[in-house]
């Protein structure tokens, strides 16, 4: 629960929990300080965030020289938490790699760029489309991977468009086993765009009413 709170507390900036943060991350870096387990979610969070290429390609090799299965997965989940879209792409593109990625992991790449605000879902979109040919020789229609990859990269979309997108580039593609997937997705987009059209206006309304308010108190 701390971890969570203060993996939270690094994502919205939180200045004392920020450069604790990145104090710790860099201490790492260069003097190769031990951080506790406990906290290597939170620190390493902090180093690509707001770090730039350097810390990413340090994390990135740790990932490739890490031998303990949770480690890897960490990093690599933390390295899809880059705000550059160029490291974001690079991440992406070790997914067409298996010496780089392993197939039972590429989901999650996949999953963690796209969780990355509208950048993030638009870069992992063109990603899957682009090489959809190329990611079904790798895992083959037979599995339920490609299934997974739809989800994982589709979920977050939550407009007229990208239900009309999805739908046409999926139109003439036999996805396999993923076909359910591909189902369930597309009716997942119209229950997002259901839900940003009945509560957009609200939540508009209250942060402009709440941002008003702080403002006022400054």
């Amino acid at each position: 629960m701390r971890s969570q709170i203060l993996s939270a507390a690094i994502i919205c900036g939180i200045e004392d929990v920020v450069k604790e943060a990145k104090s710790r991350f860099e201490e790492w870096m260069y003097e190769n300080k031990r951080i506790p387990p406990n906290l290597r979610e939170v620190i390493y969070l902090a180093g690509i965030i707001y770090g730039d290429v350097k810390e990413w390609n340090f994390c990135w090799d740790k990932y490739n020289q890490s031998r303990v299965p949770s480690e890897r997965q960490l990093l690599l989940t933390v390295l899809g938490a880059s705000n550059d879209p160029w490291l974001l792409q690079k991440l992406l593109s070790t997914t067409l790699d298996s010496s780089k990625v392993k197939a039972q992991d590429v989901k999650m790449v996949f999953g963690v760029v796209a969780s990355q605000g509208s950048q993030g879902q638009l870069l992992a979109w063109r990603h899957l489309k682009a090489n959809w040919n190329n990611l079904q020789t790798l895992f083959g229609n037979g599995t339920f991977t490609l299934g997974g990859l739809i989800t994982a990269v589709t979920s977050h979309f939550s407009t007229e468009y990208d239900f009309k997108e999805v739908s046409d580039f999926f139109r003439y593609i036999d996805v396999g086993s993923g076909t359910r997937a591909l189902e369930q997705s597309l009716e997942m987009i119209q229950l997002n765009v259901h839900w940003v059209k009945n509560n957009e206006a609200q939540i508009y309304d209250w942060l402009v009413k709440n941002t008003k308010t702080k403002n006022n108190k400054n």
